[in-house]
């Protein structure tokens, strides 16, 4: 009898074995400019699971995203109904790997199955015992059933309520994925289930824990199954059966995949030869060849794939009007030139120097418009503008960044200046006049334009140690070295009429006490300099609210203010500076707040993403909705998601795993408030 018993539980966990994989291998990016490196990855298929008792053990709940709750569905059902009903792209904060295939996604039923990926094509899924190649396939089984909610909690007599809900635990690289289906009731016969799954980071393991399924008159399945439903994994005594309990067996288990072994060849520009993933940076177009092995039934197969090199061209990138053109590698200590990733044209040449050199991942960004264009009342700037954004240190570390521009471009500018007030760029090679015109506006913080940084600006021009103003003129274009400390966006401009030799440095504030403390500091050059301190409670019509005179000894040092009487809500400040002929400029603007913000964005971990989501947490003051946006440096709006906030510390999963290379702004909007933001990189 015994050794009955141990046939079918053998029989029933149903491990296949194989005798050939099916190897597929990948390049993030196919094509690259010479230099450049890229990931190339590789999946196999089948592979089947290890079936494990494991002890009950499931995760604390955290009450952080319900999909339905006490019969109401809070996320929004994508097809049917709270009966049979599925929700789809639930992201994933890591890459999954089931079954040998990659997963960023999953869909959830409301009877008791996780699906592998975006969506799914039914929303019952019952009464299928394995192996079935019907829909649902890709999907772990929890404890599929026909299951329903209880509407409402019976709070008088201490009666559970229905619930699903997900959340993520844990740090990388050892995360975990949690869907736990609370109380949930069976159509017939009474009794509920819990049951939670967990999914392992890294491992790829799969654990179902099984805290109580009475019910004996409705079958339930419990089991894996790949995407062709012809690989499975099942638990025994629990293959669409109605009495679980009956079996006799513990009631959690582990579903652990079969081990699969990867090796690269040949190792020319490899990162390493082994591992599903590795780095290629291939001097020459290489095809390479991985070969897999499963280690727990010695299937074997290998694949190919190629990267090819575009060596690198010698026009500039960007096309008027066009979007913005971006390039995230990492910098070599003897310099690199950041070039379009798809045509290998030319952005920028970036050469770490000077006290702090820049190193690791720099996001390069270049974007031309149509013309010259003036921003604000009288400052123009050129058409090409740029935006540098080192991984590490972007404020503090030093480079010498060298700037491509066309004489087509200066030209341009030319036709405008006068009506700016500025002086002519260089109007040909030997135009001294003009290049000694030539300034360089740096904008540190964040910013889509000269308009909105959050930081102040520096001016770089012709005497400003390390800057130069060269023609190439076997390349037929301008080379403008720029000896930075710290980096932003770089925008071209030239010297007004009349000149303002006093450059800021920084103006910001900060809220202390309900009142606002504002402080700056200038370089200056100029025998005497007023400031004037305006403020505004909309951004458009400002009043001064202090004068500063300084000579130019007090001029050298730092400045700073007390606005003891902040005007209600928001207080928007600026400084008009104005040297001793009476040229003026304006600095950036600074907002402070005496309204509590009803959400603050608080961090995203990871800030640099590879594969996986990102996890954002978010501090409320109230329960409300919060709209997440992510846009691209140009402010194309890419993917948005609800979520409900709640009082205190909210976290959220953001989609980021299938974003390009580039550098992004998330968003955060609550009607009727000021909009958040924060910038991460997508690598």
């Amino acid at each position: 009898m015994k050794k009955l018993y141990l046939l079918f539980a053998v029989f029933c966990l149903a491990n296949n074995s194989f005798s050939q994989l099916t190897v597929t291998a990948t390049a993030a990016t196919p094509t690259i400019c010479a230099g450049n490196s890229t990931t190339i990855s590789a999946s196999a298929s089948p592979v089947g699971y290890k079936v494990s008792k494991i002890l009950t053990n499931p995760q604390p709940l955290q009450g952080l995203n319900y999909l339905a709750q006490s019969g109401v569905d809070v996320y929004g059902l994508t097809a049917g109904n709270l009966d049979d009903g599925r929700w789809d792209g639930i992201a994933l904060p890591f890459t999954f790997q089931f079954y040998g295939v990659d997963y960023n996604y999953l869909n959830i039923s409301t009877n008791g199955w996780v699906g592998l990926g975006f969506t799914n094509s039914v929303t019952t899924g019952i009464n299928t015992p394995l192996p079935n190649a019907s829909a649902p396939n890709a999907v772990i089984h929890a404890v599929t059933s026909d299951l329903n909610f209880k509407p409402i909690p019976n709070l008088a007599s201490n009666t559970n309520f229905s619930f699903i809900e997900y959340f993520e635990s844990g740090s990388f690289p050892n995360r975990t994925f949690v869907v736990n289906y609370g109380d949930l009731h069976f159509f017939s016969g009474g009794n509920t289930a819990n049951v939670q799954v967990i999914l392992y980071e890294t491992s790829n393991i799969i654990e179902i824990h099984t805290s109580d399924c009475n019910n004996t008159t409705l079958g339930k399945l419990q089991g894996l199954e790949n995407s062709t439903g012809s690989v499975y994994s099942v638990v025994a005594g629990r293959n669409n059966t109605t009495n679980w309990a009956a079996s006799l067996f513990d009631s959690s288990y582990q579903f652990t995949p079969d081990a699969v072994t990867f090796t690269w060849s040949p190792s020319t520009g490899l990162s390493s030869t082994t591992g599903a993933t590795v780095t290629a940076t291939p001097p020459t177009t290489q095809t390479y060849n991985v070969a897999a092995t499963n280690l727990t039934n010695g299937a074997t197969g290998n694949s190919n794939v190629t990267v090819t090199i575009n060596a690198g061209s010698y026009a500039l990138a960007a096309t008027a009007g066009g979007a913005p053109v971006c390039q995230n590698i990492s910098v070599s200590p003897g310099g690199t030139n950041y070039r379009d990733p798809g045509t290998c044209n030319l952005i920028s040449y970036i050469n770490p120097a000077g006290g702090s050199p820049v190193n690791n991942s720099i996001n390069t960004c270049i974007k031309l418009d149509t013309g010259a264009t003036k921003r604000g009342t009288s400052n123009l700037y050129g058409a090409r503008k740029y935006d540098v954004e080192p991984l590490i240190a972007p404020t503090t570390s030093t480079a010498n960044i060298t700037l491509y521009f066309l004489q087509s471009e200066f030209n341009n500018f030319n036709a405008k200046a006068a009506d700016s007030g500025h002086k002519l760029l260089p109007t040909g090679p030997a135009d001294a006049s003009g290049i000694s015109n030539l300034v360089i506006k740096q904008f540190h913080g964040t910013g889509t334009n000269p308009l909105n940084y959050t930081g102040g600006y520096f001016d770089f021009i012709a005497g400003t140690s390390g800057f130069s103003v060269t023609w190439n003129a076997s390349r037929s274009w301008w080379e403008v070295i720029v000896p930075v400390n710290g980096f932003s966006g770089f925008y071209l401009t030239s010297k007004k009429s009349g000149f303002l030799p006093i450059n800021l440095i920084y103006f910001k504030g900060v809220q202390v006490n309900k009142k606002n403390l504002l402080n700056w500091k200038v370089y200056c050059s100029s025998a005497r300099a007023n400031f004037e301190l305006e403020r505004s409670n909309d951004a458009l019509h400002f009043a001064t609210i202090a004068s500063i005179t300084a000579d130019q000894l007090r001029c050298e040092q730092p400045f700073d203010f007390t606005d003891e009487n902040p005007l209600p809500g928001s207080d928007y400040y600026r400084l008009k500076i104005v040297d001793i002929n009476g040229k003026t400029d304006y600095s950036n603007i600074v907002l402070l707040s005496l309204k509590p913000q009803p959400f603050e964005l608080m961090s995203l971990n990871p800030s640099v993403i590879s594969k996986e989501n990102a996890l954002l947490k978010v501090n409320a003051s109230d329960r409300n909705e919060l709209i997440l946006v992510v846009t691209d440096f140009s402010g194309r709006r890419i993917n948005s998601q609800y979520v409900q906030m709640v009082p205190g510390t909210n976290q959220f999963t953001i989609n980021t795993a299938n974003l390009p290379t580039g550098a992004y702004q998330l968003t955060g909007y609550v009607i009727g408030q000021r909009p958040q933001s924060m910038r991460f990189i997508k690598h």
